[in-house]
This record gives C-alpha cells, sequence and structure tokens, in this order.
C-alpha cells in the first residue's frame, strides 16, 4: 500500500492541475491563430511564456470569484482571463471575440491532456482496492472530458460544482463528498494543487488532505506535499 495512503479508503481527487494540465503548445498556437486574424503577428516562444505565467497566477485570480456556478461568471472571467494574455503580448484591440474563442475552446477541453504520471497513478490505486473519486470546481461536462481523456472509469464518484451549485473551498462539497463516497471522514483523503481551494477547504471540513505542487506554487507550504503522483507510492 502506498505509504501516504496507508490509513486510507479513498482518495478523492481535483482535476485542473492535478490530473489535467494546460498543453501550453496548444494554447500559444491557438493565440497566434486569434492575432493573424486581427493581422497581428506574435512570437511563439514569448506567447508561451506569457500564457505559463498566467497559469502559474489562476488559483490566485480564482480566489475572487465562483467562476464554475453562473454561466456568466465563468463566462467573463474566462474571457478577462485570456484578454490579459493578450494584453500582456501588446494586443490591446478587438481582442473580446478572439478571448471568447479561446475560452469556448477551452470549455471543450481542447487545451487540457493528462499528466505523464496519472494514468500510470490510477491503475496502481485501483489495483490496490482504493475508492477514487472526484471533486472539483469545473463546469458540467467534466464526466465528458474525463471520458475523453480516458480515465472516467477509474472512479466511483463525481462531485461537480457546476452541478452541485457549491465552489471549493466551501465546507459543504467536502461535506457532500464524505456523503456521496460512503467512508468517514478520517477514511477520505483529498489531494489538490491549491492551497486555497484544495488543502484549506478540506481542512475546515475536517478532512485530510495531501497538496500537489507540481508548477512550485508554494514554497513554504508547511503541509503534506508532493511534486507528482508517483510520490504516493
Amino acid at each position: 500500500m502506498p505509504s501516504l495512503l496507508s490509513n486510507y479508503s479513498a482518495v478523492v481527487f481535483d482535476v485542473g492541475g492535478t490530473l489535467l494540465r494546460l498543453n501550453l503548445d496548444a494554447l500559444a498556437q491557438a493565440y497566434l491563430d486569434q492575432a493573424k486574424l486581427l493581422d497581428i503577428v506574435l512570437d511563439f516562444q514569448r506567447t508561451r511564456q506569457v500564457i505559463a505565467q498566467l497559469e502559474l497566477e489562476l488559483p490566485l485570480r480564482q480566489q475572487s470569484r465562483a467562476v464554475s456556478l453562473e454561466h456568466d461568471n465563468g463566462r467573463e472571467f474566462w474571457i478577462n482571463f485570456y484578454t490579459e494574455g493578450f494584453r500582456r503580448l501588446g494586443v490591446t484591440q478587438n481582442v473580446f471575440s478572439a478571448a471568447d474563442e479561446i475560452r469556448a475552446r477551452f470549455q471543450r477541453a481542447e487545451f487540457e491532456t493528462l499528466y505523464d504520471d496519472v494514468l500510470p497513478a490510477l491503475e496502481a490505486l485501483a489495483t490496490r482496492g482504493l475508492c477514487l473519486g472526484i471533486l472539483s470546481n469545473y463546469s458540467k461536462n467534466l464526466e465528458s472530458v474525463l471520458i475523453q481523456v480516458g480515465i472516467h472509469h477509474f472512479f466511483r464518484f463525481f462531485i461537480v460544482s457546476a452541478v452541485a451549485g457549491l465552489e471549493k473551498p466551501d465546507p459543504r462539497i467536502f461535506d457532500l463528498t464524505v456523503q456521496t463516497a460512503n467512508y468517514s471522514r478520517q477514511q477520505i483523503v483529498y489531494i489538490g494543487d491549491s492551497v486555497f481551494h484544495d488543502i484549506e477547504g478540506a481542512r475546515r471540513a475536517g478532512m485530510d488532505a495531501i497538496l500537489i505542487d507540481r508548477l512550485k506554487r508554494y514554497p513554504n507550504f508547511d503541509g503534506r506535499r508532493i511534486d507528482n503522483l508517483k510520490e504516493l507510492f
């Protein structure tokens, strides 16, 4: 049994930044394609650097509002997010429709892919008989996305904010996770990449949590931390 998980019967995962990563090359190319429609030529590497920095800032930006509960809120948030990318690249005119097109493609999971460690980790955990679940601040199409990337079948339940009407770090969505998993809080561990949404939210609900800090966002975090899922074993 994985040493970090030896006291648990159920492991619940966040999705974005934990199981799925941004495909920075595909997203950068989308920026270049949209800029070309505006008769603007962007440098690929510079564009990739800008969106990589924006990705680092994403958890902090998401603290200010619930972006998956109301369609209009989420649409506005992501349009502003992608517009900021254009602004940093020096493109400031007529970018609303370009940012909205990128947002729509993101909603279709065109820019998300599995981290390399996810499939072997899920296979190993499943063979050990652990109950695996999902708790994510995500739109209603999450299960379709997980089918698309080939990991849906590993999970016994899915708690999705846009369906539940609650977002992390609200402890009530963690309570719902406990009820759905049908295990005690002490038997469940949550794994996520945001201290604010995942770790603090789980703790407030009386659940154990492990931070997966793939992008080294939290150098001063003093709780249980891993850099990739291999460290669970």
